[in-house]
Formats: C-alpha cells, sequence, structure tokens
C-alpha cells in the first residue's frame, strides 16, 4: 500500500490590493488654507436639509508651500530633495492635529517610492495611532490596508500579522486581506493560529456558500499534523478528498486507516477495494495480497478477477516472483472451479440470515450486482446476523455497485457498534458523493 503521498512546500501568493495605495491616497489630496475653508462653509442653500460633507483638511499656509514643494518633487521623481522637504515640514513648530496626517502620508509616499520600507511602515504606524477615536472605520481599515500592502512589499511578516489582526477585527472588508494573513502565519510557522484562522475562514466560506480553497485545506492540514492533531488531520483530508479528490489523498487517507492500531484486519479486504476504486493499486505486491486475501476469504472470483487485472497491466509472470505468480494463479483456478460447483448448493441450503449474507458476498465477488443486491436485502431484514456492520458496509457496496447510491448510502449511514467498518463506509460515501 503506497505511502508516499506529501504536501507541497507552501508558496506564498502575492497580495493585490485593489485600491488605497498610500501613493493615490498622497497624489490625490488636497489642502485647504484657513480662509478657503471658511468661504466654503458659508456656501450652503438656506432651508436646505443639513449634508455631510467630507472636507479636506484645513493646513495653514506655513504648512501649505513645503508640502507642495515636497509633493511636486516626488511627482518629478527628485525623491532625496521630497523626503527632505517632507521631513522638513514635519518639523515646522506647531503643527497641528489636522496638519500632521497629511505630511505623514506625503512622507510615507515618498518613503515607498524610494523603496524605504521602515520608514514608510513607521510612518503609516505613527498616523494609524495618532488617529482619533472618532475616526470613521473606513478611514482607518484603507490606511491599514495601505500598511499591509508595504509591510509585504518588505517582507515584514510579523508587522503583517499584527496589521492584519487589527484590520480583521475591524471588519475590513478586503476579501484578500485573510488569505494572505493565513499564509503569512503559515510561513511564521504559527500553526496553532492557522488551524484556528483557516476555521474561521471555512465558517465564512460556508455560510457564502463557497469552497474553501484547495491550498488553505492543505495548509490546515500541514499545521494539524505539526501539532499532532490526528483527529483534526484526518478530518481535513477528508474534506480535500470530497471538495478536491486526487489519487494521493485516497492513498494518503487509506493508508492512515490501515495504521490504526484499533483497525480491524478483517477489513483489509475492503482497504484493497478502495485502493483499486481510487487507481491507486499499481504494484504486483498489491495485486497478489489482494488475490490471497480474497481467496482467505472464500472468494475465489474476486482473486481471479484481481490477478487478470495485473496479467493486464504486464505486471505478473516477471522477476523473481514469476513463479510464485502461476502457482496462485493456478491454485485461484482450482478454487473458482470448485465454487461454480458448489454454488447451487449453496443457494439451496442459504435459509438463515448469516448463509443467505454469504451467499450475497459470493454474488459481490462475481460482480453479479442484482443477485448480491436482493441477498444482502434479504439477509438484512431477517436480522440476526453476527457481523451486522460488515455486511451493512458490503451491501451497500453491491447497491453502489449495482447503481443504487441512494440505497447504498442509507445503508452506510446505518452502520453502527464498528469503528473501522463504519470509518471505511464513510470512505465509499465520499467518493459515492462525487461519482
Amino acid at each position: 500500500m503506497s505511502n508516499s503521498f506529501s504536501f507541497l512546500p507552501f508558496q506564498a501568493q502575492v497580495l493585490r490590493w485593489a485600491s488605497h495605495f498610500v501613493l493615490g491616497v498622497v497624489l490625490m489630496l488636497g489642502f485647504q488654507t484657513p480662509c478657503q475653508a471658511q468661504a466654503n462653509s458659508n456656501t450652503s442653500a438656506p432651508n436646505a436639509a443639513p449634508l455631510i460633507l467630507t472636507t479636506a483638511p484645513v493646513l495653514r499656509t506655513e504648512v501649505i508651500k513645503p508640502l507642495q514643494a515636497a509633493q511636486d518633487a516626488m511627482k518629478a521623481g527628485q525623491l532625496d530633495l521630497a523626503l527632505s522637504l517632507a521631513q522638513q515640514t514635519l518639523a515646522i513648530p506647531g503643527i497641528t492635529a489636522d496638519e500632521k496626517p497629511v505630511i505623514q502620508r506625503t512622507l510615507a509616499g515618498v518613503a515607498l517610492q524610494m523603496k524605504n520600507f521602515p520608514l514608510a511602515i513607521s510612518t503609516l504606524e505613527s498616523v494609524l495611532q495618532e488617529m482619533p477615536d472618532t475616526a470613521p472605520v473606513l478611514q482607518r481599515t484603507q490606511l491599514i490596508e495601505s500598511l499591509l500592502s508595504v509591510c509585504q512589499q518588505a517582507q515584514d511578516f510579523q508587522k503583517f500579522v499584527q496589521w492584519s489582526r487589527i484590520y480583521l477585527e475591524l471588519e475590513g472588508t478586503n476579501a484578500t486581506v485573510r488569505p494572505v494573513y493565513i499564509q503569512t502565519l503559515a510561513v511564521l510557522k504559527m500553526h496553532k493560529e492557522v488551524v484556528d484562522e483557516i476555521n474561521i475562514k471555512m465558517k465564512l466560506d460556508q455560510a457564502a456558500q463557497l469552497k474553501t480553497p484547495e491550498n488553505e485545506l492543505r495548509m490546515l492540514a500541514v499545521s494539524q499534523r505539526q501539532l499532532k492533531d490526528d483527529a483534526g488531520y484526518n478530518d481535513t483530508l477528508k474534506r480535500l478528498l470530497a471538495a478536491y479528490p486526487s489519487k494521493a489523498y485516497w492513498s494518503e487517507m487509506i493508508a492512515r486507516l490501515a495504521r490504526q492500531t484499533a483497525f480491524n484486519g478483517r477489513y483489509d479486504i475492503d482497504l484493497y477495494r478502495l485502493l483499486e476504486l481510487t487507481g491507486n493499486m499499481e504494484e504486483a505486491n498489491e495485486y497478489i495480497d489482494m488475490a490471497n486475501i480474497a481467496l482467505k476469504n472464500g472468494l475465489p472470483s474476486e482473486a481471479s478477477r484481481v490477478l487478470m487485472l495485473a496479467e493486464a497491466q504486464g505486471l505478473l509472470g516477471k522477476g523473481p516472483d514469476a513463479v510464485m505468480h502461476q502457482k496462485l494463479k493456478t491454485e485461484v483456478k482450482q478454487k473458482v472451479a470448485e465454487d461454480e460447483k458448489a454454488l447451487p448448493a449453496l443457494e439451496r441450503s442459504a435459509k438463515d440470515a448469516n448463509s443467505i449474507a454469504s451467499l450475497a458476498e459470493v454474488y459481490a465477488a462475481k460482480q453479479q450486482w442484482d443477485a448480491a443486491m436482493a441477498n444482502f436485502n434479504k439477509a438484512l431484514a431477517m436480522g440476526g446476523l453476527k457481523r451486522e456492520a460488515e455486511i451493512k458496509l458490503h451491501a451497500g457496496m453491491a447497491h453502489f455497485k449495482g447503481g443504487q447510491k441512494a440505497a447504498a448510502t442509507q445503508l452506510w449511514d446505518n452502520i453502527q457498534g464498528d469503528a473501522s467498518a463504519m470509518s471505511i463506509a464513510q470512505l465509499w460515501k465520499i467518493w459515492a458523493d462525487s461519482h
């Protein structure tokens, strides 16, 4: 049984903000002198309903002049001059609470163009930290988006995490923040936080009727594995199987089930059936093992079918095991002939639930699904089965193979008291949901 599956290394995605870059904010800023502000305040029409106006900040003339020069220098690409002018403006005595954030945004814009990310980050942080509590949330979140963009360009992951948390607490609406926040947590190996955040993300996705992206489920699984959360890891692997089925996921899931200490070896044949179903039977020894188990369980027809599949792929009759392969083929052929001769007598003697269930198993091994379904149903209806969970599992498989998907699901849902049978049934349900 293959156990080579592992999750791909994490690869961070580039965060693309839709708007609110620092430079854009800076270049679109408008100023008002105190006289202009007074004039504008007197232009409202009498008897009109009051309007909520968003006005540009009021700047003094002695601040506007050097600040405008700084912005003009920035537009002209004279970044050293722009930086010096912005810093000189910020150092003017008596800078007001209205003036300071405007100057700081200009300074941040210059720093960003110069790729002086530490200065850009510290300046934007100052703007945010000095915002009054009455500042609109939208204004705050838009500025945080700009800060997050700079943090990402600087690869300052700790700052990115810090401000992403604040942004999400403020219920910022940029949908790209949370996924990149989660990826950044993964880069920093903050596995508990990754698990917590993806669980939140999955609930949000479910509420929005969206499918959680595969890469996020993979990150969740990796973090759960690092935290040694086997139950959580298995649950996530099942989510991946359901949403993004692949041979690799199936191989990993089946191998993990086989390694469980409480797994009942009686169901080994069912693990091989899942491997075959999911396209994971690839090695000669897997076919040989499955054929031997089928033969041991009194199902030579299934053993014969498995060997025929292996032979068709050119996996038998080669190498040091060629003689053993031929011996097994001869034994299986003999058992199939004996089984065919005994079948009429078995059909006549099958009176109680357990013998009828055994007859159903024989028909299932021969892939005679109608006969298998009929006998499984009869045995279950009679009751008193020694291994009811196993019979319901196999009955569900026969019904699924026979095109009765709803009946198969109902049988699997009704399995109780046998953890191994329930685990296998759950995997069949996942497979059935996508086929």
